[in-house]
């Protein structure tokens, strides 16, 4: 990991409140886990997929013989810059056949979360299709909003809005909510960049301002999930990120794999661990 995204992983940690024991970590094919799990909460970008419609290879087998092994699978994606019915045509386009009860984002969170803030109007960061998870919890885009709060969804780069968002965020009382955590991502060709987690936390060292986190690894992405299937399920995630699939998984109590040479370097994975 790089130096920073080690320090924003930390606070998360510190944030979840987790504890870790030592663990079994074994190398395992998708054969014995299916062998063993019945729910499979599957990670979106990085995973199945990148930019520009790329499928990794191996990842629509996976999705087919997870099914034809009559599994549940689920996405559960920190994606948030696209409504769901955006996201899932692009899934069909890449060739996976997720419906639209399959998948679950951070950016549908919002909703759920503004019933307990109770939140009018916000200053928006991020792709324009991303307003579309305001609207949907009740929430109107302002540049100026009453009360003193940001939605962040995706990194931005105009000065300008940079400079507006840490105004409001310098107020008394005022909250950043980060509809995507995810601090780094990787690019096709293995490289990794900062993204939308690692702007939030320039925003918060900046202001000093609450934050409030929606998707992995922060626990309501995983409950709500879990509430919808059997308690007798035995549920596994799969996903690149040490610091968003594992550790999420970890803090809602159940197991995880991680797929190496992606968002976590095969040569780093032990230090990082």
């Amino acid at each position: 990991m790089e130096p920073l995204e080690l320090e924003i992983h930390k606070k998360y940690i510190e944030r979840l409140n987790v504890s870790f024991q030592t663990i079994e970590t074994k190398i395992n094919t998708l054969e014995q886990l299916a062998f063993k799990y019945d729910l499979f909460f599957l990670d979106a970008f990085g995973t199945l997929y990148n930019q520009n419609h790329y499928v990794y290879p191996g990842a629509l087998e996976m999705v087919r013989y997870l099914r034809q092994k009559g599994k549940t699978i689920r996405l559960l994606t920190n994606a948030a810059s696209q409504p769901v019915v955006k996201l899932l045509k692009d899934l069909w386009l890449m060739g996976f056949d997720f419906l639209h009860e399959e998948v679950v984002t951070s950016g549908d969170l919002l909703t759920l979360e503004n019933q307990k803030q109770n939140i009018q109007e916000a200053f928006y960061l991020g792709r324009e299709t991303g307003v579309a998870f305001l609207e949907a919890a009740g929430i109107t885009f302002s540049e100026n909003p009453q009360d003193p709060v940001v939605i962040l969804s995706n990194v931005v780069r105009e000065v300008e809005l940079r400079e507006k968002a840490i105004e409001i965020l310098k107020r008394p009382n005022a909250k950043l909510i980060v509809l995507n955590p995810d601090p780094w991502a990787p690019s096709i060709d293995g490289s990794r960049k900062p993204v939308s987690g690692a702007f939030a936390y320039y925003l918060i060292q900046q202001t000093n301002a609450e934050v409030i986190y929606l998707g992995k690894p922060f626990p309501t992405i995983f409950s709500e999930t879990l509430k919808k299937n059997p308690k007798s399920s035995k549920a596994i995630m799969i996903g690149d990120s040490l610091g968003t699939d594992v550790l999420g998984a970890c803090a809602a109590g159940i197991d995880s794999a991680l797929i190496l040479g992606r968002n976590t370097p095969k040569e780093s994975v032990a230090e990082d661990e």
